[in-house]
């Protein structure tokens, strides 16, 4: 086997690694209760809700540790992931900042149309996730993407109650993928009994 040939299996076994670490459906379920938060929080117009953003956090944070690591292990990954991840943080940082800049320019005394709000946060949503699934090969956020974006348009067009409707069915349809993803995944990867991690396929 040559050299070059050796490279190529290396990174095409990486790249397994890589996405094996997103069929847990872990961050489906993140998606899923950070949307449903939003929409429960606009519903019931109780700050208390907005808490659920916790656990939302908790699910891939603790899951990877108690779920994802012990069937599969831990893969130490090469400086071009790496640099991956880092675009990936900055991606998620500017989004943050580019967010609160939307939400807090009405109130600025610019000449802004509050109806401008909605059609830009969903731009915004859309190019983030487009961003992230490119950054993380993860398809499926970009399905996300297209959906929490449709779902703010339709808040800007309708208001209440249809916004929040929205953003709280993409939430339902993002949690019950990541649960079937995660059930599936549970039935694939097994913990060993040996004590060694399944490999990632």
């Amino acid at each position: 086997m040559t050299k070059m040939s050796e490279r190529i299996d290396l990174k095409e076994i990486e790249r397994r690694a890589w996405t094996s670490y997103f069929q847990d459906g872990l961050w489906d379920i993140f998606m899923g209760i950070l949307m449903l938060t939003v929409g429960i929080r606009t519903f019931t117009d109780n700050v208390w809700y907005t808490l659920l953003i916790l656990a939302a956090v908790l699910v891939p944070l603790v899951g990877k540790k108690f779920i994802t690591v012990p069937r599969i292990g831990w893969v130490r990954f090469g400086p071009a992931r790496i640099a991956r991840t880092a675009k990936m943080t900055g991606v998620i940082i500017v989004s943050v900042l580019a967010t609160l800049a939307f939400l807090l320019l009405p109130y600025s005394g610019l000449a802004f149309p509050r109806t401008w709000t909605s059609p830009m946060m969903a731009v915004l949503i859309a190019v983030a996730f487009g961003l992230l699934a490119y950054y993380l090969d993860f398809g499926r956020l970009f399905a996300y993407g297209l959906l929490f974006a449709m779902s703010e348009v339709l808040w800007g067009m309708f208001g209440r109650p249809i916004g929040p409707m929205a953003h709280t069915v993409s939430g339902i349809v993002a949690l019950i993928v990541g649960l079937v993803v995660l059930v599936r995944f549970l039935q694939r990867y097994p913990i060993p009994k040996g004590g060694e991690p399944n490999e990632g396929q």
